[in-house]
């Protein structure tokens, strides 16, 4: 059976910035960037096409077949599309593989960023092993962590 990918549209903020789509995702408090590539194959997932029609509509031939094949995956990740019927089924393209085939300038683009949650915003000074974010102070000679956002 061909995978007819959907993108997600349940407790999603979407907005275009110029050739950007801008994505945030409620549920898991992350923000994605979509490129003008990626934002269309987004676009393109209907529940009502698969994957060849959508790679047909991309265009670029095989190329394109390509890019569509691993962009749906890294959507996927970013778990931008509702459950995805083909999802298992679809062979794993390595950004590697994409480069060889298509070339880097060709590849789209996804960023990501987790939003801090509500309490890590909080401007009091904490202990070790506590919260924090780059801008609070923690209790004596710790300092904020900008990776985990713990006091050490």
């Amino acid at each position: 059976m061909a995978t007819r990918p959907k993108a997600r549209t349940d407790q999603l903020l979407v907005q275009r910035t110029g050739q950007e789509t801008l994505i945030y995702d409620e549920r898991t408090h992350r923000a994605h960037c979509l490129d003008a590539r990626a934002a269309r194959v987004w676009e393109l997932c209907d529940g009502e096409r698969t994957e060849k029609d959508i790679a047909a509509a991309y265009g670029d031939g095989a190329t394109g077949v390509a890019v569509v094949r691993w962009t749906l995956g890294e959507l996927e990740k970013a778990a931008l599309l509702e459950g995805d019927d083909g999802a298992e089924a679809r062979e794993a393209l390595s950004r590697r593989t994409l480069m060889k085939t298509v070339g880097l300038a060709a590849i789209p683009v996804i960023l990501a960023i987790t939003a801090p949650k509500a309490r890590a915003a909080v401007s009091s000074c904490s202990s070790t092993g506590q919260q924090c974010d780059t801008k609070q102070c923690c209790a004596g000679p710790q300092a904020c962590n900008p990776v985990t956002l713990v006091c050490q």
